[in-house]
């Protein structure tokens, strides 16, 4: 400070900044529309490529060691987001000086070529124990004390003046160059977040599930509740063991129905309410759709009680004609505002609730002449599937609702241990909410897709069932990537079992993690569905109408003896 001139700007240990627009577009230039924008940053070419992201060690070495004014950091995709670690797009970015041609992101040794595991560890890392009590000192940094003033002075963490929320009034700036020289460095070399606190951060309550002989910490459960898996134990989520708590019978869209099946269920207000083969619920609405009837449309009957409607299976409203043909499959949004319908002339129909009806968005035509046997819809990822008779399971963007992709993988029969391609019917297809996988059941091979339409992972060669135990219907969970022992999938068997699977991401496969062993159900299973905050709570219905609960064991609901038996088992 004895040095500045008056006129001199504030002096600063970094002229770049740790988050900028071109940090970014660098980082993600891989995936549209960030390609576009890299080239629209640097005049219609891609940067030279030996300045294009392009390998994690050396990126690494750069901000760590090689060059003190690389104070880039870590943008949300490193640990969630592995495809923008591979050039997908086939994009030319060229050759760097030693001839070596930029393409996919190089990763370090562990990851093994894997960008999933690379993401899938990263994220582990981030919720890791070390990182969860030191994360607090970078939050001073970014938004908290040691931000400006002398505490950042000593923490070597001060930056171009103009990049301080409230540093420049550019309306106060006359000179219109001036102005405009201001703006674009603070485009281009990033702004410094509001300051939130001038105190110090605490540091973030970490809990585990600490042994002192026989003295378990039980208040430490409600805090461990985020980081378990769903169906996985609070406290144990490396255990899995489910109980019943609770059977009833399907009472609700019965009449004509020709069988006793359950097609559909939920828990409201801690009872249990389930409806025929031939509905589905909508939760948020608390009524039930029924279709599959003449009039080629559905109707929407009362479900739970309410201050409106106190009549259950009382008819709300019909909508007739909604296809040409009876429905034969039907599911709407988890937050009840759309509906996709399916039906016998493998034709799909996306309808959004207006204030007064429903309203036709679009007809989405693909599979093969035969009915749609299965849909599921996801609004937080846009994506509808939908599996036909004809064998495909076809993928659509719900935002502009047109097709995106077809799910193809051979079929192995688990039962003759035979493959084939023909078009064996499609039972079962979900969507993970968190991570947009894609579980599908056709014939007895139950497989998991990302997003994108690749294998994640399917049955080994060596999983074999008998002709009575053959899977028949599937759900997915709402797993993220990174819990690696959490139950991922939950299929219903012929038999009336029920199996949870988790995941070996390294060798693609699923493995059998439990099967609930009170026997509740001895006929097939014909549909599941997953409640609670962090679904741990399964229900299943099967073709007698007989349905469960069945509830993630809670440790401190046991007893003395049976606590103490579980211990020994960790």
């Amino acid at each position: 400070s004895h040095f500045l001139k008056k006129d001199d700007p504030p002096p600063f240990h970094y002229g770049t900044h740790y988050s900028c627009a071109a940090y970014v577009v660098n980082y993600l230039l891989r995936m549209e529309p960030f390609s576009r924008l890299a080239l629209l940053l640097q005049g219609g070419k891609f940067d030279l490529p030996d300045r294009i992201f392009n390998d994690i060690g050396a990126s690494w070495r750069s901000a760590s060691q090689d060059n003190l004014q690389d104070v880039r950091e870590l943008i949300p995709e490193f640990f969630y987001l592995p495809d923008f670690l591979e050039n997908n797009n086939s994009f030319d970015f060229g050759s760097k000086q030693d001839g070596t041609t930029v393409h996919h992101v190089t990763l370090p040794p562990w990851a093994k070529g894997d960008p999933r595991r690379f993401v899938r560890i990263n994220r582990q890392a981030l919720e890791s124990d070390i990182v969860s009590r030191q994360l607090h000192k970078w939050v001073d940094l970014i938004f908290g004390y040691k931000q400006r003033g002398r505490e950042a002075v000593a923490a070597l963490n001060t930056f171009v003046h103009v990049t301080y929320e409230g540093a420049v009034d550019i309306d106060s700036v006359k000179d219109d160059v001036q102005r405009d020289s201001i703006i674009a460095q603070i485009q281009n070399f990033g702004q410094t977040p509001s300051k939130l606190e001038k105190k110090p951060f605490p540091a973030r309550n970490y809990l585990s599930l600490s042994k002192f002989g026989k003295n378990i910490d039980f208040n430490a459960l409600p805090f461990l509740e985020p980081l378990t898996p769903p169906l996985c134990i609070v406290g144990a989520p490396q255990k899995v063991y489910l109980r019943v708590a609770l059977q009833d019978t399907c009472k609700l869209g019965m009449t004509g129905q020709s069988d006793s099946a359950c097609g559909d269920m939920c828990i409201s207000r801690g009872q249990l309410i389930g409806v025929g083969k031939t509905c589905v619920l909508n939760i948020p609405a608390k009524k039930y759709y029924r279709f599959g009837g003449s009039n080629n449309g559905i109707s929407v009957h009362v479900a739970i009680p309410s201050i409106k409607s106190l009549e259950v299976n009382k008819v709300a409203t019909i909508y007739d004609d909604l296809h040409r043909v009876p429905l034969s499959a039907v599911k709407p949004s988890r937050n009840g505002q759309w509906l996709v319908t399916g039906c016998m002339d493998s034709t799909v129909r996306v309808w959004k609730h207006g204030k007064k009806r429903m309203e036709l968005q679009a007809t989405l035509c693909g599979h093969d002449g035969k009915e749609i046997t299965c849909i599921d819809i996801s609004t937080t990822f846009g994506t509808i599937v939908t599996g036909g008779a004809d064998g495909r399971v076809l993928v659509w963007d719900l935002r502009t609702l047109s097709f995106l992709r077809r799910l193809d993988h051979p079929i192995q029969d688990h039962c003759s241990n035979l493959h084939s391609f023909g078009a064996t019917q499609v039972t079962s297809v979900s969507l993970n909410d968190r991570t947009g996988d894609i579980v599908t059941l056709i014939g007895s091979q139950l497989m998991i897709f990302d997003i994108n339409g690749k294998v994640i992972a399917n049955f080994s060669r060596d999983e074999k069932f008998s002709e009575n135990s053959v899977p028949c219907c599937a759900i997915s969970t709402d797993c993220p990537e990174w819990m690696e022992l959490g139950i991922v999938a939950v299929s219903g068997h012929k038999n009336g079992d029920i199996r949870l699977w988790g995941i070996d991401r390294d060798k693609g496969l699923l493995v059998f993690r439990f099967l609930i062993s009170t026997k509740v159900h001895y006929c097939p299973i014909t549909c599941l569905r997953l409640e609670g905050k962090r679904q741990d709570t399964l229900l299943a219905g099967d073709a007698s109408g007989k349905m469960s609960v069945n509830r993630s064991l809670q440790l401190d609901s046991l007893s003395q003896q049976d606590f103490a038996k579980f211990m020994e088992g960790i």
